[in-house]
């Protein structure tokens, strides 16, 4: 009998059907994709609002502080301490309270006044000078009061801020005042009806003429407007004032062109500026006259 042939050996390879698309073994399926593991929980949004106000609010107040701060302060928008070298500056607003002074064109020179005086206050401080206001607000000052502001500081300059009024006619310019005669009573006190027999001091050496010149000028200059130059009249605020003392009258109210130019901040700061130049040119001259070895008129 014979013995069967023995079967075929299976070759180590792919059977012919894995060849065959049908009977192809299916890639296995890849691994599924481990899940991430929780981000930890970060702070909220209005936490992160919350953390970047203040830098915010600190952005705001210095564009706030560029923008509010005059020109020739020190690098972090702050006045330099004054220079005490240099007399302190009275500068003095006309008027206020149930005093408004001249009404016309729709303005009050009582606010015109102030105004003026604080942008020169400003405009003073950044050339270094001291600077005491007899007023800040709308009140009212007795006029011997304002003088004796600047009686009461041993070295001062003293700058009244006026505006003009004609019934007559429109009147046009600026002009300056200064004392005629010095009128100043001892600090034991003032009364109308006691200041006739009251003692009085020496006479200052300086009426103010020199002073009137130079913010004058300053101001013709600054304005471009007509000059009506400077006068002696006997007003109390410059009489009784020790120190060199002018009163300045900034242009008519009554006058419909002058008005309407003093109406505007702008042109306000520029007589504010002339009156400070002014008093820089003084200050200037006085030093420049008490230079050891000064020559008179050289």
């Amino acid at each position: 009998m014979k013995s069967k042939p023995p079967a075929p050996k299976r070759s180590s390879e792919a059977s012919d059907l894995a060849d065959l698309p049908l009977f192809a073994p299916k890639p296995a399926a890849p691994a599924a994709p481990a899940s991430p593991e929780p981000k930890p929980a970060g702070p909220s949004r209005w936490r992160k609002l919350a953390t970047w106000l203040p830098l915010f609010g600190l952005v705001l107040l210095l564009a706030g502080v560029a923008l509010l701060v005059p020109t020739g302060l020190d690098e972090q928008g702050i006045f330099l301490p004054p220079n005490r070298t240099l007399p302190t500056v009275v500068v003095d607003a006309g008027h206020g309270g149930h005093d408004s002074g001249a009404l016309r064109n729709g303005l009050r020179e009582k606010d015109l006044a102030l105004d003026t005086a604080l942008r020169l206050e400003r405009q003073l401080r950044a050339r270094g000078f001291p600077v005491v206001l007899t007023r800040r607000d709308d009140t009212f000052v007795e006029l011997f009061e304002r003088a004796q502001v600047a009686n009461a500081i041993p070295r001062a300059l003293f700058v009244s801020i006026h505006f003009n009024d004609n019934t007559a006619a429109a009147g046009d310019g600026v002009e300056t005042f200064y004392a005629t005669d010095k009128i100043v009573p001892n600090n034991e006190g003032w009364s109308i009806t006691g200041m006739f027999e009251r003692r009085h001091e020496p006479p200052p050496a300086d009426n103010g003429f020199a002073f009137a010149q130079c913010v004058q000028g300053a101001v013709v200059v600054g304005l471009d407007i007509t000059d009506r130059g400077v006068k002696a009249r006997d007003l109390a605020v410059v009489r009784y004032a020790r120190c060199a003392a002018v009163l300045v009258e900034g242009g008519f109210l009554n006058n419909p062109r002058e008005a309407k130019k003093l109406a505007q901040p702008a042109y306000r700061e520029r007589l504010a500026t002339a009156i400070a130049e002014g008093v820089a040119a003084y200050e200037r001259e006085r030093m420049d006259s008490a230079r050891p070895g000064k020559i008179a008129g050289s």
